[in-house]
């Protein structure tokens, strides 16, 4: 079984891998950081809701990434799956 991936599939690839990396553990720093060093002056429900806006800007940047590629990548998906090419 040999997998194949064309150009137009990698295109923009690159930094978008990258920005997922980066965010992803720049949302873990931010949230130790947050609870290490300011969480004990708000309480439990505060914190949370801190730690769920962190969540929520992860997924917007994550979204606001890959949108684009992922609404070109769904045409191709369909044209491919009605060919048989996933088998």
């Amino acid at each position: 079984m040999k997998v194949e991936m064309s150009k137009s599939f990698s295109e923009g690839m690159g930094w978008r891998v990258a920005m997922s990396i980066i965010t992803f553990f720049a949302s873990i720093i931010g949230i130790i950081l947050w609870l290490f060093f300011y969480a004990e002056n708000f309480n439990a429900y505060q914190n949370i809701a801190i730690v769920v806006v962190i969540f929520l800007g992860f997924i917007a940047v994550m979204g606001a990434t890959w949108a684009r590629w992922g609404m070109k990548q769904r045409g191709r998906a369909w044209r491919s799956s009605k060919k048989g090419d996933f088998e």
